[in-house]
């Protein structure tokens, strides 16, 4: 189906049939690669159309999709059971975007908790079709450790009532400088800040496991941080990049860069970097 962002959109169903929306972009010649884009916490695929359209004008096939409990996905606000959750619906729309786009490089892209589920899945699933990755931001650690009285009611929730939804931490003015940028996110309607103690729980741990395990990565990726992210943890990318090796390239964006740094006003600049960084052998 056509819609108004220049885009195909579709269904997946899950293993559990759930229902993932995914939007496609062909470009308009034969397509030199695959991209595809897993969004960050509380957000949607939206707001990866221009980043979607960038890699079009540049010859790229693109995929981005709603994570399950996000967007126009299927799924409880706040909640996902399990995190491997994650990384089978990952799974899944690399088949699916394969499928269209076959024998061309396959490259991901993370941002925030994108970026934790890509580096998960590269690390635990069969990812030896994948070229490249570029993780933004990933949650392998947040930026603050939450109070410690939060932090013993998640745990009892968790036991108790796992799926209980209450109100994260999430401050808009910590993901850009862009005013237009957080007026969207503030006032979009399918964003959230929602999250239950077991979703909580499960990205937390996902996160220490990736740092645990950060030297058995065989995927080739670029992790790219700002210097001044409040939301999640600049020390912690750094430390992954560090036990992956030669496998992991590392930048850091200094001159205020917050958790989200394509929003910025020389987006385009950032743009051509991870465009350079797929391309280059």
């Amino acid at each position: 189906m056509k819609t108004d962002r220049s885009d195909y959109s579709t269904e997946l169903l899950s293993i559990e049939n759930i229902r993932l929306n995914l939007n496609i972009y062909p470009p308009e010649t034969n397509p030199v690669g695959l991209v595809i884009f897993t969004h960050g916490y509380g957000e949607h695929s939206g707001y990866y159309d221009e980043f979607a359209l960038f890699f079009n004008k540049k010859g790229f096939a693109c995929i981005t999709y709603d994570l399950r409990s996000h967007g126009l996905s299927e799924g409880k606000r706040g909640h996902v059971p399990e995190y491997e959750f994650f990384l089978d619906d990952l799974q899944n729309v690399i088949n699916f975007s394969t499928g269209l786009f076959n024998k061309i490089p396959v490259y991901l892209f993370g941002h925030s908790l994108g970026g934790s589920i890509v580096l998960n899945f590269l690390l635990k699933k069969k990812s030896d079709n994948i070229k490249k990755a570029i993780i933004s931001s990933p949650w392998l650690k947040l930026a603050f450790e939450p109070p410690k009285s939060k932090l013993m009611l998640a745990k009892i929730g968790k036991a108790l009532f796992p799926s209980f939804v209450m109100k994260g931490e999430l401050n808009i003015d910590h993901l850009s400088r862009d005013k237009n940028f957080r007026k969207r996110f503030d006032e979009d309607p399918l964003t959230y800040d929602l999250i239950s103690p077991g979703y909580y729980f499960g990205i937390r741990n996902a996160g220490l496991w990736a740092l645990e395990n950060a030297d058995k990565l065989e995927t080739t990726i670029l992790i790219s941080h700002g210097d001044e992210d409040e939301v999640t943890s600049l020390k912690a990318s750094k430390e992954f990049c560090e036990k992956a090796g030669d496998f992991c390239k590392f930048k850091k964006w200094e001159g205020g860069y917050r958790h989200v740094v394509y929003s910025e006003d020389n987006k385009d600049d950032i743009f051509n970097y991870f465009y350079s960084y797929l391309v280059q052998e």
